[in-house]
Parts: C-alpha cells; sequence; structure tokens
C-alpha cells in the first residue's frame, strides 16, 4: 500500500516530506512540501548538564579592597594617557558622568567597574586589605 499525500491525496513515490502547514504537522509529496516549512526530525536530547559548585579557588581568593585614593589615581592615570573623560568613559562603555562622579570621590566603583579602569588606565585600583 502506498503513502498518500495528506494535502492533496495524491499516491507518493519515493520519499515523502514532514512538512509544517498552519501549525499542524503533514506526510506530504514534493510538490505540496512547498506549502509549508520542512520539518526536522528531533535528535537525541542529551540530559542537560549539571552546573559545578563553585571551586574552591573562588572561596580561598583573598578579598581585595579599594585604594582610598582611587580618585586621584583615576585623574591622574587618565590625564597621563592623554584622555579626556568623555573618552574614558566611551573605553570602557560607561557614562562621562560616572567618570566625573568616580574622579571627584563622590562614587565608589563596584568591582566589575573598578577591573574595567584598571584595563582601560593601566593601573590598580583593588589590592589586598592590610594586616591589623
Amino acid at each position: 500500500m502506498a503513502l498518500q499525500c495528506e494535502i492533496c491525496g495524491n499516491p507518493i513515490t519515493g520519499n515523502f516530506f514532514l512538512t509544517q502547514i498552519e501549525g499542524a504537522i503533514f506526510r506530504v509529496c514534493s510538490s505540496c512540501a512547498k506549502l509549508g516549512s520542512p520539518v526536522r526530525e528531533k535528535k537525541d536530547v542529551k540530559p542537560a548538564l549539571q552546573k559545578p559548585k563553585p571551586s574552591d579557588r573562588l572561596l580561598k581568593e583573598p578579598l581585595l579592597e579599594l585604594r582610598f585614593d582611587y580618585n586621584k589615581m583615576i585623574k591622574q592615570a587618565r590625564e597621563k594617557l592623554g584622555l579626556s573623560q568623555e573618552q574614558l568613559g566611551h573605553k570602557i562603555n560607561e557614562k562621562p558622568s560616572v567618570i566625573k562622579l568616580l574622579e571627584s570621590g563622590k562614587l565608589k566603583p563596584d568591582d566589575l567597574l573598578a577591573r574595567k579602569i584598571e584595563h582601560a588606565l593601566k593601573l590598580r585600583l583593588l589590592i589586598p586589605p592590610e594586616s591589623e
């Protein structure tokens, strides 16, 4: 018994096509396959990998603190490189107003922002805490 196209009813010679037409999936002939979008066979789905637990390295990493004179260091390094506040802001993808607040000491950078500034200006803002 030959397969019949589920759209036009003609017998299907050769291979049939799985095609999605208006949300439904049909076995169709080659001429009716153009009416919809082809459906690919689902490959074996592998179970999702479990995320690894945080490594001990992260837990043992020494905590770093922001230098007390971070605002002066940022301004001096920026001026030494000949960058304006706007240029530095563009370089690290921050607004110039953020750079202005950092240099005035009114805003303390979080770790991510401090790392971006360190990388752009080639200086160290985060240092190991001084032991008492």
